[in-house]
């Protein structure tokens, strides 16, 4: 069974699940895929970082065993707790109960409520908010909601009725010390920083999630019913700190300027109900890993450690371990200590007191982070089969993480079999070696991979940099266009596990770390390339690297070209499409996840004949306007030599003459491109590429991912024209020949508002 070369999207629905955004898990889509390909039915998969039951889930839908392990008791008992849900209408009673009980003389979802009340500004009626705008220093500036008397809803300054409400609380008040007591180690151990971490709460949130932890211990004892409010408190601990810095972005672990403080109690019901969406697949769960291996239960998800897991498991009974690496965050790991205390105890979550430890540094937090990946990559290579993969999904933005996961496979002898990355279109990296935020797919084999020998460090450091840069150059050329340092780094660190340089990292004596050395000799390898034909471009945008002498068409236009072939053959489904075009592009050529679909947008409709004719009749009117001698389909007589024009133009669509030299020449291309222009310098004319309005969007990709093109086209007298600004420019009344450059660009003048038009004139 072979591991798939090709990027395998994400195709879970986004739903609502506490610690979220928080926790690495591969969705259940993705583990489907893998399974399916690396499996069998009756085989046993293993998920040894598991923070969720995705894996479970995918696995007992095709009939396979699996062993879900997390070392964090939290996380250990969130994906137990969310793979045994009860049905929906028990959820749903469990908030109502918890609602109803009595708060002084009202329910306790009314007191809640009114901790976030506010006075709408339209019927003047008090409302409870959907969330608040604060700031850090304790100021109300905005709040959101929807009135439950007049129904409209509304976004509107804060008040200072709102301030005063908010202010009401005192910051060390009884609330704050019931939560002190709750979740501080024993001893008052390590009590500075929980202090600080509660600060993360305003004295609102805290008083609500106090108020609403009494009320389930009080009056709720049924452990079915309890389990399911303290996973919704799980989620209110996240919902109630300072780190969203907007109502739909991810949490930060930071405290912004200005951040969202959330109706808890809106949170919770809102909780409940995408939690009850979420109960259709539920299962037993065995006692022990043992009852799994041994066929007498399906599945196992609980605490527990891969060196405890051996003790149970036999060598080599795992036929696919499937999982995400763990955080490095250490932050994160104290956070969670305080979460997991309030929900499940202080004697509970002794294990994670260390964590809280402020003395825990940057170098430290690596060496434990590199040590954990380790020891884990140690005692997995025993446990599975001889034919087995270990496979990671997940998401990442630093190379270092990468790096670390790559060397600790390298050290337990495991083989890279495929590794995909994928980023986000449009996102791009400032700095030279900045991270890139992306997908990952890497499978791993338990063959070894033979080791490079080496004589010593300074040997084995100068053949890495040569099979770095090596590598860098060839994905360079391979994609044909300029590359985020991530691109390149990624294509080096693969070179380096394929070849068994990095397993020689650790046959070598070195007075480095691996991971120090390893980072050296890649990044220096990488410089080397500028002393070969290695560039940059740099702007205030992005930090992007390219081969002067690169070959290869760009990689959006081979992807372009195959869209078209299967929009042609009649795939339109989009997933049907992009699972076509990551097979037809896999490994290193996988397309940015969106590209795919913008190349679809852009084709979805192709202008016809009478549209283009149209078009030209537009510019023939316009040119005529501005007192032009009018041409169609113009012979352009090429200035250079035919043998250095790479793609001669033969004819223009129309041409703009004054006194009997072409001052502005249009071209239509059937295809949105523009890098063939490039070669044919028409300056002192003006020459123009017609973009349809649906190619605007591709076509601007299409420039920042080839910048250094780009600038060339301009040099060459070359501009965009959008047929928008065509039929724009024919409806002014005042263009004249020098405001004709208002509409030349892919974000021309004549687009945007009279201002900016008007200031265009002025100084144009």
């Amino acid at each position: 069974m072979a591991a798939p070369a090709y990027f395998i999207p994400n195709r879970d629905a986004r739903t609502l699940q506490p610690l979220r955004d928080f926790l690495n898990a591969p969705p259940v889509s993705v583990a489907r895929a893998y399974i399916e390909a690396l499996t069998a039915p009756g085989d046993v998969v293993l998920d040894p970082f598991g923070t969720t039951p995705n894996v479970a889930r995918a696995a007992l839908a095709l009939e396979r065993r699996v062993i879900v392990l997390q070392s964090n008791p939290l996380w250990a008992w969130l994906a137990r707790t969310l793979a045994t849900l009860p049905p929906a209408s028990e959820i749903i009673a469990a908030l109502a109960r918890l609602g109803d009980v009595p708060k002084d003389d009202v329910s306790l979802r009314t007191y809640v409520n009114q901790l976030y009340a506010t006075r709408c500004a339209a019927c003047h009626q008090l409302t409870p908010a959907d969330y608040f705008v604060r700031t850090r220093d304790g100021g109300v500036l905005a709040r959101h909601y929807t009135c439950v008397h007049c129904h409209a809803t509304r976004d509107d300054p804060a008040t200072e009725d709102d301030l005063q409400r908010a202010q009401a609380i005192a910051p060390r008040g009884m609330h704050y010390h019931f939560a002190f007591a709750r979740v501080v180690p024993e001893g008052g151990l390590h009590s500075a920083r929980i202090q600080r971490i509660l600060d993360v709460y305003t004295p609102r949130n805290l008083a609500a999630l106090v108020t609403i932890t009494q009320k389930i211990h009080a009056r709720l004892a049924q452990t079915r019913e309890r389990d399911v409010l303290w996973l919704l408190l799980l989620h209110l601990l996240e919902r109630g700190t300072m780190f969203y810095t907007r109502p739909d972005a991810e949490p930060q672990l930071a405290r912004p300027a200005t951040f969202i403080e959330f109706n808890l109690w809106g949170e919770l019901e809102r909780a409940a109900r995408a939690l009850a969406e979420q109960t259709d697949a539920r299962f037993t769960l065995a006692d022990s890993p043992r009852a799994v291996v041994n066929a007498v239960a399906p599945a196992y998800i609980g605490h527990g450690s891969l060196t405890q897991l051996a003790r149970h498991v036999p060598r080599g009974s795992i036929a696919l371990v499937l999982t995400a690496p763990p955080t490095r965050r250490i932050a994160l790991y104290a956070l969670t200590y305080l979460w997991g205390a309030w929900i499940l105890g202080r004697a509970a979550m002794a294990e994670l007191v260390p964590f809280l430890d402020t003395r825990q540094d940057a170098a430290r937090e690596w060496r434990w982070y590199t040590e954990t990946l380790n020891q884990a990559m140690q005692a997995i290579a025993p446990l599975v089969r001889a034919d087995a993969h270990v496979v990671f999904a997940f998401t990442e933005a630093w190379h270092a993480v990468i790096e670390a996961l790559m060397l600790a496979a390298a050290r337990a002898r495991l083989h890279l079999d495929t590794f995909v990355f994928q980023p986000r279109l449009g996102e791009f990296p400032r700095g030279e070696f900045d991270d890139l935020r992306g997908e990952y797919r890497l499978a791993f084999t338990v063959m070894p991979t033979e080791r490079r020998r080496a004589s010593d460090a300074n040997t084995l450091e100068q053949q890495m940099r040569a099979v770095a840069f090596a590598a860098a150059r060839d994905i360079l050329t391979r994609r044909g266009e300029a590359l985020a340092f991530t691109w390149v780094h990624h294509a080096a660190l693969v070179r380096l596990a394929r070849d068994g340089w990095l397993a020689n990292v650790f046959a070598t004596p070195l007075k480095a770390s691996p991971h120090q050395f390893v980072r050296r000799a890649l990044f220096a390898g990488l410089q080397d390339g500028y002393a070969h034909d290695f560039d940059h471009y740099a702007s205030a945008e992005q930090f992007v690297w390219f081969r002067r002498a690169s070959v290869n068409a760009p990689l959006i236009e081979r992807v372009e070209d195959a869209v078209c072939e299967h929009l042609a053959r009649g795939t339109s489904a989009i997933e049907e499409l992009c699972d076509a075009i990551y097979r037809q592009f896999p490994g290193d050529l996988t397309p940015e996840a969106g590209l795919v679909e913008l190349c679809a947008t852009a084709y979805a409709h192709i202008p016809t004949d009478e549209e283009r004719a149209r078009v030209v009749d537009a510019l023939a009117q316009l040119g005529t306007r501005l007192g032009y001698t009018t041409v169609f389909d113009f012979r352009f007589a090429i200035s250079a030599p035919i043998e250095n024009q790479k793609s001669p133009i033969e004819n223009f669509d129309v041409v703009w003459q004054a006194d009997g030299e072409m001052a502005y020449a249009f071209v239509w291309r059937a295809r949105a491109r523009f890098t063939d222009l490039t070669q044919i310098h028409i300056a002192p004319t003006r020459g123009c590429l017609i973009v349809p309005e649906n190619f605007v969007a591709l076509v601007r990709e299409k420039t920042r991912r080839l910048p250094h093109l780009t600038d060339a086209f301009h040099e060459a007298g070359w501009n965009f024209v959008r047929v928008a600004a065509i039929a724009r420019a024919l409806e002014q009344t005042t263009l004249d020949r020098v405001g004709v450059l208002a509409m030349l660009g892919l974000t021309p003048p004549i687009l945007q508002d009279g201002a900016q038009l008007e200031l265009f004139y002025a100084y144009g």
